[in-house]
């Protein structure tokens, strides 16, 4: 009997620890939920909805991204589905997950002119939620509410969606300067037909007036990596030097070529 005994307390020794180390982990996590969103003056962030979409969203998307203190602490995704808009919020510590909020907001039903019922897409309402909280890397608990809505699956693998998300948006916050620099118009100056637009990380070609290709841009270490989903070769440019007049690159596909000058028009 004896040693049943000391079987029995041990386990409960084991299981009492676990508890009040989990209780202890949710009490800190919830406080630094709390911090976060009391925060006022955030940098904000944004990604393309092709940066972090599959598909285009029916009713639009959009993803933000919230810095203080030179560190990512939440993302804001919003995207508009048939039927619901779908918000999910990411909370980041010491640049880990530990909180996502995942809510499906189903919208209100109403009557057109022709008395029609269709969707009101300015009014919904919450019809499912789920609360999901981690410690280092791993979901430790969670909490939901509600059915899902028609044909829309809740999702449930959030860690490493949320991580290529932040390098994202990391790169974004660290070239910001670089970022800012290259928005607008800029011709290239050997050969004035030809042209290129920055609009936030894209990237629009142009010769003899007309549109050529659409590639997106993610600079990392002075190279400006542009890429595009119809084929999957990633072109590279070296940025020789950048100001608000002039952007001198070199194009890192011919070792041979010159550097290229290109000036900024309004």
């Amino acid at each position: 009997m004896k040693w049943k005994l000391i079987v029995f307390l041990t386990f409960f020794w084991v299981n009492f620890s676990f508890t009040q180390e989990n209780e202890a982990t949710m009490t800190a996590i919830k406080d630094q939920i709390e911090i976060i969103d009391s925060y006022i003056e955030s940098d904000v962030f944004s990604l393309d909805p092709e940066e972090f979409l599959d598909q285009i969203a029916d009713h639009g998307a959009e993803l933000n991204g919230y810095y203080e203190h030179e560190r990512l602490k939440k993302i804001i995704r919003n995207i508009g589905m048939p039927n619901a808009m779908v918000i999910t919020v990411f909370y980041f510590w010491n640049d880990q997950l530990i909180h996502v909020n995942y809510k499906q907001r189903q919208y209100m039903e109403t009557k057109n002119s022709d008395g029609f019922v269709v969707m009101d897409y300015s009014n919904a309402f919450t019809k499912f939620e789920s609360k999901h909280y981690f410690d280092k890397g791993n979901e430790i608990y969670k909490i939901v509410s509600g059915q899902a809505v028609t044909n829309i699956e809740p999702e449930e693998t959030f860690v490493s969606y949320s991580l290529r998300m932040k390098s994202l948006l990391d790169n974004k916050f660290k070239n910001r300067g670089t970022y800012e620099a290259l928005q607008g118009k800029w011709i290239n100056v050997q050969f004035p037909d030809e042209h290129m637009i920055f609009e936030e990380t894209i990237r629009f070609n142009f010769r003899d007036g007309k549109f050529l290709k659409r590639l997106k841009v993610k600079i990392k270490d002075d190279i400006m990596h542009c890429s595009s989903p119809k084929d999957k070769y990633v072109y590279k440019y070296k940025i020789e030097s950048l100001n608000e007049f002039e952007l001198v690159v070199k194009d890192l596909q011919d070792t041979s070529s010159s550097l290229v000058l290109y000036k900024k028009v309004e």
